[in-house]
């Protein structure tokens, strides 16, 4: 029997019983992941947040996807700082809060109650963020 960190461990617990739950589960953790990293680059779509979740759904869905995720060089700091003390570092305020603001800029649509709801999200999301240590 080959020796596992207690990682695995916790993560396979974690796991759903259900097969077909623990594939959407996987799903849902890729497509996070895709609209995450495209967030890096298009204004006013949050990286973090879909990091996160894809970070829960890899956990119940597959314990090899959720331990590539949690040790990712470029994702993994900031779940652990997230995971250890529930702050962003400043770095990722900091983005967020100027892609925000370019979306905002450059955003044309011609709804205005859609515009305004998105808007207050938008604020919800940076007051929420900002008021974490």
């Amino acid at each position: 029997m080959r020796n596992q960190s207690p990682d695995v461990n916790i993560s396979d617990s974690k796991l759903s019983k259900r097969v077909w739950v623990r594939w959407l589960c996987i799903a849902m953790s890729i497509i996070c992941l895709i609209v995450g990293t495209i967030g890096i680059v298009v204004p006013g779509l949050p990286t973090i947040d879909f990091y996160i979740l894809a970070s829960i759904f890899a956990a119940k869905g597959s314990s090899r996807l959720h331990q590539w995720i949690i040790h990712n060089r470029w994702i993994a700091p900031i779940l652990q700082q997230w995971h250890e003390h529930r702050t962003l570092p400043l770095k990722v305020k900091i983005m967020s809060l100027v892609s925000i603001a370019a979306g905002l800029m450059i955003w044309k649509v011609p709804h205005p109650w859609f515009v305004a709801g998105a808007i207050v999200c938008m604020i919800a999301v940076q007051i929420w963020m900002w008021t974490r240590k």
